[in-house]
């Protein structure tokens, strides 16, 4: 097979422009093959004449974009895969790496024990027979994910025949193209309408006996589903080598070796007609798909987002509505120790830290559809039959059936800013600066004319700037508190600020050591996770070592900046961080 490989030798390294996509298929195989190891090498020519290919010695699965995604097709064409709507734009692509991610967790048997167990065609046979129960096992798991198998089925099937079947005598090769074709039918992946030009061809060459023989030996191969245990498969490939071998055994037709190359370039021809006409069948099965997920997604995602607008809403009206000022009516023991008005280093730090985050470059996703005459794209055959239609009645005109999304980087100046500041007792040595760095987040906010709200949290949450308000003075609040409210907290801010589901650039700076209960520590790393895949960037400024921060803040793009720092001094430190945390979730928006 040529997309499974045996190397233990690594793949040349992802190329630079590739590296961004390359990250998110590693992202998206691992999802799907419930792993963590598995990495992926992407580029021109990778994996070979294969869409992609899967290689278990090295955990690693190699993409070539050249067939998967179109010849001459950029990094920066293809948008995030990870996202639902891009793999509907790229469905060849999409199967072709679910395929592969389902080599990765039901092949899970040893490809090396098995070639050193078996004799060579008996290899051949249990790897043959292996591509349908993975994908008979991938339409269980995931069967939204049937049409883009079936998308990129026979492009897989073209790959893995174009070299091994001409080497083949005619029933050998009838036999290997059923296996590629009908078993993926009895799978699930294909209609028997995709292939049928095939299967005219095969029906007549090996016999109603030995294909029912051979359907027997491929559905009870894909029934099998301890993934580790390959004696009965062992078992299985022998009975199909020695079934196929003994019907070869007088292989020879009459008219001799020229009719064995005319009978195999009609197999060759059936295939390719077979693999255009399944490629718009499948592209209507999946307009059809990506619409219903659409709608479901839209429903689901309106109704949760209205209830969770609203809870948050209400929350920060409770908080917000106490006022804001030294001494505020709730149920936490920090009281205002102190007010001052700014120095002017503090004043230099503000007018620092708002230069940078002016220059912070928000990339917000900008998609143009275009469409073409020929590819790359997601081919539209509603385009192609209305073409047809109007070329048999005289109308000569060109249709563009390709479509395709573009995607551009615009700057988006506006700003919206939450900021959350820890008053636990943890935090008593740090209020001082604590304080700082909240009136020069506040006023950096205000020069940049960004939306800002600020909260402080302890045993209750209390507001210190509601939004469209600014910090005129330093106020240093005691932390005697013995919990933290970080749930809470978040609400208010989201409720006022509308960070989650808001537009433009936005940004949660908290302002804590992250020590908290396990309920609070898990409230905290779900609402950081969830910043991230709302578009809202992060930066937690913990004022000690991080640790807990980090633990926190683990796997996202949350940054996070430790040490004791001093806000005037670090001020440099703390724009820059903030201008990384907007530019780094603006760069995975785009």
């Amino acid at each position: 097979m040529t997309h499974i490989k045996d190397s233990t030798t690594r793949a040349e390294r992802t190329g630079l422009e590739w590296l961004p996509i390359g990250a998110e298929l590693g992202k998206l195989v691992n999802t799907w093959a419930a792993r963590d190891d598995l990495v992926a090498y992407v580029g021109p020519g990778a994996g070979g004449p294969a869409p992609a290919c899967y290689n278990p010695a090295l955990a690693e699965v190699e993409v070539n974009v050249d067939v998967a995604f179109g010849v001459g097709v950029k990094p920066e064409t293809i948008g995030d895969l990870t996202l639902r709507k891009t793999q509907f734009e790229w469905p060849k692509a999409t199967g072709a790496i679910y395929h592969e991610a389902l080599h990765a967790r039901f092949s899970a048997w040893s490809i090396a024990k098995a070639m050193a167990d078996l004799s060579k065609k008996e290899f051949q046979a249990i790897m043959l027979l292996e591509e349908s129960r993975i994908e008979a096992a991938g339409v269980t798991l995931e069967p939204r994910n049937v049409p883009f198998l079936r998308a990129c089925a026979l492009e897989i099937v073209i790959a893995d025949s174009a070299v091994d079947l001409t080497t083949l005598t005619s029933t050998r090769a009838a036999a290997r193209l059923a296996g590629l074709t009908l078993a993926r039918v009895d799978a699930g992946v294909l209609k028997q309408s995709d292939i049928q030009p095939i299967v005219d061809v095969l029906e007549p060459m090996l016999g109603e006996d030995l294909l029912g023989k051979l359907r027997s030996i491929w559905n009870r191969f894909q029934m099998h589903e301890d993934h580790y245990d390959s004696a009965p498969l062992y078992e299985l490939a022998k009975e199909w080598s020695a079934l196929v071998e003994e019907a070869a055994a007088d292989d020879e037709p009459e008219g001799g070796e020229g009719d064995i190359t005319e009978w195999m370039q009609d197999l060759i021809d059936a295939l390719n007609h077979s693999a255009e006409g399944t490629a718009i069948s499948a592209q209507d099965e999946l307009d059809d798909q990506q619409q219903s997920e659409e709608w479901t997604a839209k429903a689901s995602n309106s109704a949760n987002s209205t209830r969770e607008r609203a809870d948050h809403k209400k929350t920060a009206e409770q908080v917000f509505q106490k006022g804001t000022g030294p001494m505020p009516s709730v149920r936490s023991n920090s009281r205002l120790r102190h007010k001052r008005s700014p120095s002017g280093a503090e004043r230099r730090a503000a007018v620092s830290v708002a230069t940078m985050l002016d220059k912070a470059k928000y990339r917000e996703r900008d998609v143009h559809e275009i469409s073409s005459v020929t590819p790359p794209g997601r081919l539209r055959t509603r385009a192609l039959v209305q073409g047809a239609a109007l070329k048999s009645k005289g109308v000569m005109t060109q249709t563009e059936p390709w479509r395709r999304n573009v995607r551009k980087h615009t700057d988006e100046p506006t700003l919206t800013i939450g900021v959350m500041v820890d008053i636990s007792g943890s935090m008593s040595s740090a209020m001082e600066p604590m304080a700082v760095t909240a009136w020069v987040m506040s006023e950096a906010a205000k020069r940049v004319q960004a939306r800002t709200a600020m909260v402080y949290y302890g045993s209750d949450v209390f507001p210190t700037l509601k939004p469209g308000q600014h910090l005129d003075q330093v106020y240093v609040y005691t932390a005697p508190d013995g919990t933290e409210k970080f749930d809470k907290a978040f609400k208010t801010l989201d409720g006022g600020l509308n960070l989650l589901h808001g537009t433009g650039a936005r940004l949660l700076v908290v302002v804590s050591d992250g020590h908290y209960t396990a309920t609070e520590s898990d409230a905290a790393r779900a609402w950081v996770k969830r910043c991230e895949a709302e578009g809202v960037a992060v930066l937690w400024l913990p004022f000690d070592n991080a640790w807990a921060a980090d633990q926190i803040c683990r796997k996202t793009s949350a940054v996070v900046l430790p040490g004791e720092l001093n806000p005037v001094e670090a001020a440099t430190q703390i724009g820059q961080a903030a201008a990384k945390a907007l530019t780094v979730i603006g760069n995975r928006a785009a």
